[in-house]
């Protein structure tokens, strides 16, 4: 059971799990993931994370197509995240990060497998297939090749942005990847014109 579009619950165990690496608040080292239940237009799980410290972190991942009607959350009780298209009132959230999903049926152009980086970059991952635009250095992005999530995107301005998700698309699209994913801990970086195929605001809850 999971009700994020486009994922079936195979990919969304799969793309979460992966990327827990990049330890956001919302994703973390997971050790488990349990569908609990469906709910009117959505779902409630609960993950387990691998923590820094000595201990095991829980919390409810809850996935809404709507905030109305999401009265029931405050019966639970400890860490809860939620997802939803939708925005909510500051006072109600600590923490807000997002999901971009783009198709991998769109139109793209092919970026360049870079041999080598331009010096500032953090060092990709072995997960990590590094595509850059050439040797004019306009964008770098560190696809990571098991959820095609975009691990790292560097580029001098946003017009530039545009020509680094096409060339992530055309690389999972060659993988047999359905979509290329950017998931953020903060606010995501504007895309201009180059809207995603479905976006997701991310909100840990204050209560």
């Amino acid at each position: 059971m999971v009700c994020l579009e486009p994922f079936t619950p195979d990919e969304f165990y799969s793309w979460y799990r992966h990327l827990g690496r990049l330890r956001l608040f919302w994703a973390k080292p997971l050790l488990e993931l349990l569908p609990l239940y469906s709910v009117s237009g959505g779902c409630v799980m609960k993950a387990r994370w691998a923590s820094h410290r000595p201990r095991i972190e829980e919390a409810y991942i809850v996935v809404l197509r709507r905030v109305k009607g999401a009265d029931f959350l405050l019966s639970l009780r400890g860490t809860k995240i939620l997802i939803t298209p939708g925005e909510i009132e500051k006072e109600l959230y600590q923490l807000r990060g997002a999901i971009h999903v783009f198709s991998t049926l769109r139109p793209c152009a092919s970026g360049i497998h870079a041999e080598r980086l331009p010096a500032g970059h953090p060092e990709p991952g072995p997960d990590h297939i590094v595509i850059a635009s050439g040797s004019d250095a306009k964008y770098v992005i560190y696809l990571n090749r098991w959820n095609f999530n975009i691990d790292y995107l560097w580029a001098p301005s946003a017009e530039y942005i545009r020509s680094a998700i096409e060339g992530a698309l055309c690389e999972a699209r060659r993988l047999g990847g359905r979509y290329v994913t950017a998931a953020f801990g903060g606010e995501p970086p504007d895309t201009g014109p180059y809207r995603p195929d479905y976006s997701y605001n991310v909100y840990k809850l204050a209560f």
